[in-house]
């Protein structure tokens, strides 16, 4: 009789040889259920051997993750990570972490980088281009976080119901008009939120306009918006994020324009900065921990060949969070 081998089990479970050896050498680097089913095939074939044959793409794996974040300033990234974190380290994976700069040539360096050390990577709101992205895939294993890629495994916030909710909530107070603050032309969620905007404001009769911004960037401030907004006021702000809103309410109180008496005011992230802003932000915000698990769970079952061949997008939904940034028009 022929002696069995670790492909003969991997044939026999319809997974890779690598799986198989990971099984049953590494049981944490699978799924429990995975784990217990292939071991139950090895013994029903008679696998014995002690010494598992590894395949290459085992021998090349190096237990490391690499995650990629604009900006660790702003601190919904460290939210993020923190999930990923609590994935790896329940999987015995190590997590390096890479800061873009908010800068596509940088993250597309990094990225390059990543490929030859890490075993997989996660690209949270990601400014390269989609081929980019489309092309590490071929290489690695890769899930966007905050960004929609073709091909490629995803893990987005659905926004829409919570803008909605928020300009609800404002023509209840008597709001006709809303200027939107808007982050980088490079985010993919900046044009979601305003799209979601336009269509609830289309939708309710509601004036709808938009500050151009002086630079492109998601977390610096341009105070000359404030005059853009007080050249043609609106009674209410939707800022891209806390950190724009709560720079936006005190740049308005510095010019005799209080919140929320004269202008209401709300941002997106539902940070500890809008929280402590006086008047407290109104805002829109997602568990980002499980923003940050959902993704590292992703990545880790297509670098572990134990997930299907699907990459349809993993969808979490946001709330909103009224305020005392809120009032009457």
């Amino acid at each position: 009789m022929a002696k069995v081998t670790i492909r003969d089990v991997a044939a026999a479970a319809g997974v890779s040889a690598a799986t198989v050896s990971r099984a049953l050498t590494q049981p944490g680097r699978v799924t429990l259920e995975t784990a217990e089913r292939i071991r139950r095939i090895a013994d029903e074939m008679g696998y014995r051997a002690r010494k598992v044959d590894v395949d290459p793409m085992q021998a090349a794996l190096v237990g490391e993750i690499a995650a990629l974040v604009p900006d660790l300033r702003y601190p919904i990234f460290a939210d993020y990570l923190h999930g990923v974190q609590t994935q790896c380290d329940g999987r015995g994976y190590a997590l390096a972490v890479s800061v873009t700069s908010d800068r596509g040539d940088v993250e597309r360096e990094l990225i390059n980088r990543c490929l030859k050390r890490a075993d997989g990577l996660i690209l949270i709101a990601s400014r390269v281009p989609d081929t980019v992205i489309r092309k590490a895939a071929q290489t690695k294993p890769v899930v966007v976080v905050n960004r929609l890629a073709r091909g490629v495994q995803s893990v987005v916030v659905d926004d829409r119901p919570s803008v909605e909710a928020a300009v609800m909530e404002l023509k209840r107070l008597g709001h006709t008009s809303i200027t939107y603050v808007p982050g980088s032309d490079s985010s993919w969620q900046n044009g979601l939120r305003w799209q979601a905007l336009l269509t609830v404001c289309q939708r309710e009769g509601i004036r709808l306009r938009r500050v151009e911004r002086a630079y492109d960037s998601d977390y610096a401030f341009d105070t000359a918006n404030v005059d853009r907004f007080l050249d043609k006021p609106t009674t209410a702000i939707v800022a891209y994020n806390d950190g724009v809103a709560v720079d936006f309410v005190r740049e308005l109180a510095a010019r005799g324009v209080q919140v929320p008496r004269d202008v209401s005011v709300i941002g997106f992230d539902a940070t500890m900065e809008g929280r402590l802003n006086h008047p407290r932000l109104a805002t829109i915000t997602v568990d980002r921990q499980q923003v940050g698990e959902v993704a590292a769970a992703k990545l880790i079952e297509r670098i572990l060949h134990v997930g299907g061949p699907s990459v349809a997008p993993e969808v979490l939904h946001s709330r909103f969070e009224p305020g005392k940034s809120l009032g009457p028009a």
